[in-house]
């Protein structure tokens, strides 16, 4: 279909138009009414309708009086006004004033609160119809016969057709001005050099916050348009008479109070022309693209951070179309193929790795292209040369595959399997230590309260000796540490009485066990009847590493300080578990002296790691 040329519609119309605000300030008015009306523009913009017409007799005050009932009545109402005839002469330029008739219609224009702001005046001169109508009564009046009633008959035909043709003007210029308003695209008319808005339609307002336009010129009405060069393009085109065309052009636009928001357009300033060929004004059209702009970029942005991620992820990625036919490599599949990926895009994944046909690989990428269905697996790669782990994901456009070398991660849970037996080896050995730690505490307990109290003081012991070999991932502990981590609790944060002397040994987890809970039975009976009986008791742990095939460990525990010891009555568990149970653990010498100044023990055996009993 044709596009309409909504300029030389408005152009082509001779219908005269005239913009009002509420208080019937005249706001802008066409050429077609100052043509009709003999007046110049600047006699009239911002000058009262009333003020800027005068009263020329009783009967201009009769005509004055209509026209302000039909006006106040359109910004009262909101409604639409019609005056079928009203009498108003104007000046004529040889002095005095020509009589001139007129038919006005006066709509409303408003604002998105529905309050009228601006009253529409489409004024059409009837002067020649009524003076045909008056004298077609004049002539009807007079005999039907002869010349009169013959003149009488043309003149009512020409009345009539004058009539027609004033009535389909009308409805071309409305006709007009709703395409103006209707258009999805921005239209707005400016004339002369200072680029004054004569029209602007409904798109146009609402790009620019639907502001007063009409009469102001567009630095006046836009302001914010100063220093964005669009105000210079006007002035080009008005000056040259040459269109100019934009293309994605970004502007400023005022569309609240203190509010200014960046869109894009697409438009034409295109030059309007008298029929002397001068330029008059600059006809403006365009189509506000912002969202299609957005759109464009948030997809640009889109596909870039999709490939920073696909060049971020430590996975690596490839992807083809239907064809097999490489369309994206990422760096991480260049470093595992030792390849460089823009060289294989467009090429074939089998032809570039023909040893891959016929692997699992390749079976499972043809059933997953087949099926449509996303594919997880693991294979001992042929390309690689190591085991991936392969996620395959159908697509529109052809498969992603995404890959990475677990090989580590297997060696991993093979050992992690390792360790799980090794746990519940420990698991195993260290409920036989508590059965044994139950039956003896139970067995030489006084009472059941002081069995219950002795049994859960060994269990802290035990568990806070497995804390620590938590913390050194079961791989040993360093004896200091050892000593200082089961004393804790008997010391009641008096470090000061612990007195520490040796060179750095490292236990095996075994070993750390056994020795944490004989340093247990001697703390508990160094708090109860030695050294740490009293608030002025100390212990001292001192040892040396000697010479020797194996090297050996000697330490000593020594109380000082404390109640007198005497040597008990007969050897409980505590003393057995140091004697025996801790010889035997490290196969060497454990000895308990009750020396009236303090108990001592003293270890020497074979340095632990050289010597370790299972």
């Amino acid at each position: 279909m044709k596009s309409v040329d909504f300029e030389a519609l408005f152009q082509a119309s001779p219908d005269p138009y005239v913009l009002l605000a509420p208080d019937f300030t005249i706001v802008a008015m066409n050429e077609a009414y100052l043509q009709v009306t003999r007046r110049a523009r600047d006699e009239l913009v911002g000058r009262n309708m009333f003020d800027a017409f005068p009263s020329w007799s009783s009967e201009a005050d009769e005509s004055r009086a209509r026209l302000r009932e039909s006006l106040s009545r359109v910004v009262a109402t909101g409604v639409p006004d019609h005056l079928a005839l009203i009498h108003y002469n104007i000046p004529h330029p040889n002095g005095g004033f020509e009589e001139r008739f007129w038919s006005a219609t006066h709509t409303p224009l408003k604002a998105a609160d529905g309050n009228v702001v601006f009253v529409l005046q489409h004024t059409v001169d009837v002067t020649e119809l009524h003076r045909l109508r008056t004298a077609a009564r004049t002539y009807a009046s007079a005999p039907a016969s002869g010349p009169a009633s013959t003149m009488a008959g043309d003149v009512l035909r020409r009345a009539e057709a004058v009539e027609a043709t004033n009535r389909i003007l009308h409805e071309e210029s409305q006709q007009l001005r709703r395409w103006f308003q209707q258009a999805p695209g921005l239209i707005a008319v400016l004339s002369g050099p200072d680029h004054i808005f004569e029209f602007a339609n409904a798109a146009y307002s609402q790009l620019v916050g639907n502001r007063a336009l009409v009469g102001r010129s567009a630095r006046e009405a836009l302001p914010e348009m100063v220093g964005q060069g669009y105000l210079d393009l006007l002035d080009r085109v008005y000056a040259s008479g040459q269109p100019f065309v934009g293309r994605s052009m970004p502007v400023l636009v005022q569309r609240g109070a203190e509010t200014q928001e960046s869109r894009y357009l697409d438009f034409v300033f295109q030059p309007i022309t008298d029929a002397a060929g001068r330029v008059t004004g600059v006809f403006v059209q365009g189509h506000d693209i912002t969202e299609q702009k957005r759109a464009e970029e948030a997809l640009a942005r889109s596909h870039r951070q999709m490939r920073e991620i696909l060049e971020s992820i430590s996975d690596a990625f490839y992807a083809v179309d239907h064809a097999w036919r490489f369309t994206y490599i990422n760096r991480k599949a260049e470093e595992l193929w030792h390849c460089d990926g823009e060289s294989l895009i467009g090429q074939v994944l089998w032809e570039v790795f023909p040893h891959a046909v016929g692997s699992e690989s390749h079976t499972t990428l043809l059933r997953a292209a087949r099926e449509r269905q996303m594919v997880r697996f693991e294979t001992l790669s042929p390309v690689v040369r190591s085991w991936i782990e392969v996620s395959v994901y159908p697509s529109e456009t052809g498969l992603s595959v995404y890959f990475r070398d677990v090989s580590e991660r297997r060696r991993q849970e093979q050992h992690m399997q390792l360790m799980i037996n090794e746990l519940n080896h420990r698991v195993k050995n260290s409920l036989a230590v508590v059965q044994a730690l139950a039956t003896q505490t139970l067995r030489n307990g006084d009472t059941v309260a002081r069995a219950r109290e002795a049994f859960t003081a060994r269990l802290m012991a035990l568990a806070h000796a497995h804390d620590l070999l938590t913390r050194q991932g079961w791989e040993g502990a360093h004896l200091e540490e050892v000593i200082t981590t089961t004393l804790a609790p008997h010391l009641d944060g008096a470090e000061g009485r612990l007195t520490l002397n040796g060179p750095a040994v490292r236990l095996p987890p075994k070993t750390a066990l056994s020795l944490s809970m004989a340093l247990h039975e001697l703390a508990t009976n160094a708090s109860k009847y030695g050294a740490l009986a009293n608030d002025s008791g100390k212990v001292t742990v001192i040892w040396q590493v000697t010479d020797g095939l194996p090297p050996r460990l000697a330490m000593r525990w020594q109380e000082s300080g404390g109640p007198p010891v005497k040597p008990p009555e007969r050897k409980g568990f505590g003393s057995r578990l140091i004697e025996r149970g801790l010889a035997a653990e490290l196969g060497g010498d454990v000895r308990l002296h009750f020396e009236p100044s303090g108990v001592i023990c003293t270890i020497d055996a074979p340095m632990p790691g050289h010597h370790e009993r299972t």
